[in-house]
């Protein structure tokens, strides 16, 4: 059983440091450990209030979510990747670890970002024409976004942001084909910052509306168990036969890229448990690694939670996501297919076992403990076939996992317990479906959802995943 139990949070953040330059974040003193925390928690709330009660004017939604975004990659990833070694000193230069112009450089960029829904209503009788404090502010942000994402992502993207950006400035000079009239610093600035073309635009769009909410409902579901029971029923289906991990490793990947959407978290929730199995069984290492990130690359294509272009291709298409996830089936199934027979093949050429069945998960026992964990999934499901909006979708699925996390077998076993289980969902049910008014139901409902998350950031550190994958994820799109 040991084999397939999933890892815990210092064993996954240990990971996750270990093989994603991406999650690797500045130590900090516990007190500016807790501020980041608190900052994951309101945005977190933020996005979750959003989904449920109704979204804030387009402008406004995506400027308080990149403000958040710039600000907390300023306090958790160094100017210096060398600085990640060092250990957390709050000294009179580096309050709470975080080096002074790091804290300027988080409050400029968030005062850049919200100076545009600031002045958006007055930026309608002057279209095409910054001002002197437009420009300044709007260079700010341009150069900080470059940073950030320098930070967050390292050198290639901002490299080639800069190559565009001296092309536009400068297309007299090019020759022939590529030669152009350009565009004086101003009109680079007001078209980037000022218009909904640039860095307010439809990627920013797509992550403050939908890819941030499937991220989280993806950790909490993990949080409260979902993907432990996928991975014993992963075990159970194919454990037993020819190279059983690897084909666990394949089953797993496929159940748990449709909570996560997410390649590297599915790599490292799986691939931290099969990668070993399939090396004792016999497979050489370079093979489990291709296999496992082979399995967990189809975690983007897999319905109902799918990657950042999935939600793109909504905005640029128009079409209805239940569309995108019939459509995605296909190839998703087709995906896993090709991954599984080609580890059933490796293992027949090789002769390799399959668990032992002191490996194997006890299903049932696993079924009987976490089946509530299976209602956050279904109902997500049920909503986005039905023709709601997917963050309508998502709203019902955190609050679900919040319900289910604060009243099944985690917290007791009692008929207490149950019954709040059912009337939380009952609640639930009657706010989505009914659409109902009372601010009574909705209060009790948001609050639900507000413990469930404040559980799930116990730790910043630990559980950061909630906040910093969604933001991270933000720098990818």
């Amino acid at each position: 059983m040991s084999s397939t139990t999933a890892p815990d949070d210092k064993e996954l953040e240990a990971l996750e440091r270990k093989y994603d330059p991406e999650m690797r974040f500045r130590p900090l003193t516990a007190k500016a450990a807790t501020l980041v925390g608190a900052l994951l928690i309101v945005l977190s709330s933020f996005h979750y209030y959003t989904a449920g009660f109704g979204l804030l004017q387009e402008i406004t939604h995506r400027g308080v979510h990149l403000a958040f975004v710039l600000g907390l990659v300023c306090l958790v990833f160094p100017h210096r990747k060398a600085l990640l070694e060092l250990p957390a000193q709050g000294r009179w230069w580096t309050p709470g670890g975080v080096p002074w112009f790091d804290w300027l450089l988080a409050l400029a960029l968030a005062a850049s970002v919200l100076y545009v829904p600031w002045i958006f209503d007055d930026l309608a009788f002057r279209v095409g024409n910054p001002g002197l404090l437009d420009v300044a502010m709007g260079s700010i942000l341009l150069v900080g976004l470059l940073e950030a994402t320098r930070r967050a992502m390292g050198w290639p993207l901002p490299v080639i942001a800069i190559v565009f950006i001296v092309y536009a400035l400068a297309g007299p000079a090019f020759p022939g084909l590529l030669k152009h009239a350009g565009a004086s610093w101003s009109q680079l600035v007001n078209h980037q910052y000022l218009t909904s073309q640039g860095i307010y635009g439809v990627a920013l769009g797509v992550v403050a509306t939908y890819v941030f909410h499937f991220v989280l409902f993806g950790v909490l579901a993990t949080r409260i168990g979902l993907g432990q029971l996928f991975l014993d029923v992963a075990s159970a289906i194919a454990g037993r036969y020819a190279g059983g991990p690897a084909k666990v490793s394949v089953f797993g990947s496929a159940m748990f890229g449709m909570l996560s959407g997410s390649s590297v978290a599915n790599a490292v929730t799986v691939g931290s448990l099969t990668i070993p199995a399939m090396i004792r069984v016999g497979y050489k290492r370079e093979f489990a690694g291709a296999v496992e990130a082979a399995s967990s690359t189809g975690g983007q294509i897999t319905p109902p939670v799918l990657g950042a272009a999935a939600f793109l291709m909504i905005e640029f298409l128009a079409v209805p996501y239940q569309t995108i996830i019939v459509a995605a089936a296909v190839p998703a199934f087709m995906h896993f297919f090709g991954v599984f027979m080609q580890v059933h093949f490796e293992a027949k050429r090789f002769g390799l076992r399959g668990l032992t069945p002191e490996e194997m998960p006890r299903l049932r026992a696993s079924l009987r403990e976490r089946w509530p964990t299976l209602v956050p999934l279904v109902l997500l499901i049920d909503i986005l076939v039905s023709g709601r909006t997917p963050y309508l979708a998502a709203f019902a699925g955190i609050s679900s996992c919040a319900i289910v996390g604060l009243t099944t077998r985690a917290r007791g076993n009692t008929p207490r317990h149950w019954a709040l289980f059912a009337f939380g969902h009952a609640l639930l049910l009657a706010l989505v479906f009914g659409g109902i008014e009372s601010q009574a139901v909705r209060l009790a409902i948001f609050g639900v959802g507000l413990v469930g998350i404040a559980l799930a950031v116990q730790r910043w550190r630990l559980e950061g995943r909630i906040g910093l994958a969604a933001f991270v994820e933000s720098f990818s799109t």
